[in-house]
């Protein structure tokens, strides 16, 4: 089922496969209030969010994309900081996870995508 936004929309099915799972995920965590499940949740967001990286960055490298350093620094930030907020949500600090999810999360999906992946997704579309 494809619940991505029209926005979000690359046009290459691997990648719009990868990025509706993500949605699912994050609209899943947004309404979470119990703190185990949202705890639960988080922790498949950033394992499919490695995952979701780690193919993707074997796919610039199949076609020697251009701009890979980059796109992997911005990879290695974004899960840094899903690695920060899920330690907060082991934690008494759950609210901040909860904040970065439903105040942050969002807008940093949008960035990344149509900064980034677009472009991505325009040299596979070359290739």
């Amino acid at each position: 089922m494809n619940i991505l936004p029209e926005w979000a929309v690359l046009g290459v099915d691997i990648m719009d496969e990868r990025h509706n799972e993500f949605w699912g995920f994050s609209q899943k965590l947004k309404t979470a209030t119990d703190d185990a499940i949202f705890s639960s949740l988080f922790r498949e967001l950033y394992l499919h969010t490695k995952a979701h990286f780690e193919a993707e960055e074997s796919d610039m490298g199949m076609i020697l994309y251009q701009n890979e350093h980059e796109h992997k620094i911005e990879h290695r930030k974004a899960i840094e900081e899903l690695e920060y907020f899920m330690e907060k949500a082991k934690t008494n600090k759950i609210a901040f996870a909860k904040s970065f999810v439903k105040e942050r999360l969002d807008d940093w999906f949008r960035s990344h995508l149509l900064n980034m992946d677009s472009d991505l997704a325009r040299a596979m579309k070359l290739k």
